[in-house]
């Protein structure tokens, strides 16, 4: 009797090579930029400044350059079949960022908020990281009782992707200013 073992070819097929450095170059953490970005606009490469301004001259994107925050994803689990308990699921992600420019954005957050046009890019140390999907964006503003704390608008960013988001080289000059569009 024959017997045919079928090779898994769940989660996309061959596995990547792990690598590693005894030298590691550490990537700091901190969310210290975002950017929102249009669904219908996309990178060829994005790393390079040139489309990143052009992508802003076009208003499809919005950066907001000095921010602090912080990233995390849950892996959501499924019930499992035979001797596995559980199955990995799609992946919930949830970025939170600060940002202290308040006075002169309420009308943003208000509108950005009902939108589901974008989706999200955050800079770390020396890179910046894509969602990949569009997200839910849930601003507050949170008024401390302390005469010394700033005034911040407090930022929840979600969505759902089985990825992680992976990391490109930050674009030189794009996350480093202020942009205010000239209409």
């Amino acid at each position: 009797m024959s017997v045919y073992y079928p090779a898994s070819t769940c989660g996309g097929g061959a596995i990547p090579q792990y690598t590693c450095n005894p030298c590691p170059t550490y990537e700091f953490a901190r969310i210290r930029s975002v950017a929102y970005v249009k669904n219908s606009f996309s990178f060829t490469d994005p790393a390079s400044p040139t489309e990143w301004n052009a992508g802003l001259a076009a208003g499809d994107i919005i950066v907001i350059y000095a921010t602090s925050g912080s990233y995390d994803s849950a892996q959501d689990e499924l019930v499992g079949f035979g001797d596995s308990e559980t199955v990995n699921g799609g992946s919930t992600h949830t970025l939170v960022y600060k940002d202290p420019n308040t006075t002169d954005n309420c009308d943003f957050y208000n509108a950005i908020k009902q939108s589901s046009d974008y989706t999200i890019w955050f800079r770390t140390s020396t890179k910046i990281w894509e969602a990949a999907t569009p997200v839910t964006i849930t601003p507050k503003m949170v008024v401390a009782d302390n005469l010394k704390e700033v005034l911040t608008y407090e930022v929840s960013v979600k969505w759902q992707n089985p990825d992680l988001p992976c990391p490109y080289d930050t674009p030189a000059g794009i996350f480093t200013n202020c942009y205010i569009p000239i209409v």
